[in-house]
């Protein structure tokens, strides 16, 4: 299941032979977890984009290999989801905190506090 995914866009039945699941499961899903938005091409067929295909390997562990019903997954990537949110925040401060420093030392390496 693990690929390295080089193109730019795969075909439903492509993403579909990765994940060993018919087409009518991912487009059921599809209609289930509004982040798997595949863009459409001319002819209406579906084009799936690595995010989409990382997206829909978190959505295919979560209910054929853990077991979770469709609403059990959906609470668990909005908690993952929450988790990430939560620890961006984190690392924001500490990137802010780590330019001040950055700063202060500048300041510090050419004698002059005034920019504090």
């Amino acid at each position: 299941m693990q690929q390295n995914l080089t193109k730019r866009y795969y075909s439903i039945s492509e993403v579909a032979g990765m994940f060993n699941v018919n087409i009518s499961k991912l487009r059921y899903w599809q209609d289930h977890f509004p982040t798997i938005n595949p863009k459409r091409d001319r002819a209406g067929d579906r084009k799936y984009t690595p995010d989409d295909i990382k997206e829909i390997r978190e959505i295919f562990i979560l209910i054929e290999e853990e077991g979770h019903t469709i609403e059990g997954a959906k609470n668990a990537l909005e908690k993952k989801r929450a988790r990430k949110n939560a620890n961006q925040e984190v690392v924001d401060t500490l990137v802010g905190l780590r330019d001040f420093l950055k700063k202060v030392r500048d300041s510090l390496d050419q004698g002059d506090d005034s920019s504090l």
